[in-house]
């Protein structure tokens, strides 16, 4: 296992490293806002980052001695997130990005086990309030826009 852990952390940090090296090829600043390279600069260093941490962790003899850490029902929530964000990718040309992630989020939280219809509809209309407040007030991002202009 510790070996397996090695590499996948190695692969996942190339591929943050990769995706750093790659957002190069855009702006990173336009006109004193952050620009189309901005996002995946710094989305690439954090992946590169956070999976340095598993792969130091296997250098150490604690790292031999822990269990499997995936459970059986991790594989359904794998491909929930997964399927998700794909779905997202195909919609976000009809309803925008930020429309596209609110539904993304509602959407995992109910197929996650949130009991509570309050709870997902909540999320589901807060996130990309929350985002557009975020990306568009305060950083001047603009983001994608479906047919319907939002």
């Amino acid at each position: 296992m510790r070996i397996a852990n090695r590499i996948v952390s190695i692969l996942i940090i190339a591929a943050g490293l990769f995706l750093s090296f790659q957002s190069s090829k855009f702006d990173y600043m336009v006109d004193g806002t952050p620009g189309p390279g901005f996002l995946p600069f710094w989305l690439g260093i954090s992946i590169a980052l956070v999976a340095l941490i598993p792969a130091v962790k296997t250098f150490t003899k604690f790292a031999s001695k822990l269990a499997n850490p995936f459970q059986s029902g991790d594989f359904k929530n794998f491909l929930i997130v997964i399927g998700s964000a794909t779905l997202v990718v195909i919609v976000t040309p009809v309803t925008g990005l930020l429309v596209a992630l609110g539904l993304m989020v509602g959407v995992i939280a109910k197929l996650m086990g949130t009991q509570s219809w309050k709870t997902v509809i909540g999320l589901t209309v807060f996130t990309p309030v929350l985002l557009f407040g975020i990306f568009v007030k305060i950083l001047s991002v603009p983001l994608p826009k479906g047919i319907f202009g939002f």
